[in-house]
């Protein structure tokens, strides 16, 4: 597959399917890079819910692409009137913020367990 063969498919409404695969292949991609910084990005970004204004009133829950344009701009884009998000950006991010989070509790178990041991109180 070629980068020619790739076009774009916009759709106004709600996209209902069994499976979606997104291209993630390194072999079309450059500039790697870990994202930096991913907690200080996801405190700048709020989950919300909120009502479509469609005239249809749907429910629905996600993220506001300003809010995510101030931390995370690679993943907002700007078409026509509106800004759209590559919601598959947000995975990453997210992946990054739990490998933070996961080394920063391995760090505090030692912790604890070091000052358990110091004080001779008995572990599991």
């Amino acid at each position: 597959m070629s980068s020619s063969n790739l076009s774009a498919l916009t759709v106004s409404g709600t996209v209902t399917a069994n499976d979606f695969n997104a291209l993630s292949d390194r072999t079309f991609k450059v500039g790697i890079a870990t994202i930096t910084d991913p907690i200080n990005k996801v405190k700048g970004i709020n989950g919300v819910t909120f009502t479509w204004i469609d005239g249809e009133n749907v429910s629905s829950a996600g993220v506001i692409a300003q809010d995510v344009e101030a931390v995370f701009p690679e993943i907002v884009h700007n078409n026509q009137d509106a800004k759209t998000l590559n919601y598959n950006g947000l995975i990453g991010l997210l992946i990054e913020v739990t490998k933070e989070q996961q080394k920063t509790i391995e760090e505090l178990q030692t912790r604890i367990q070091t000052l358990e041991s110091s004080v001779g109180i008995a572990t599991e």
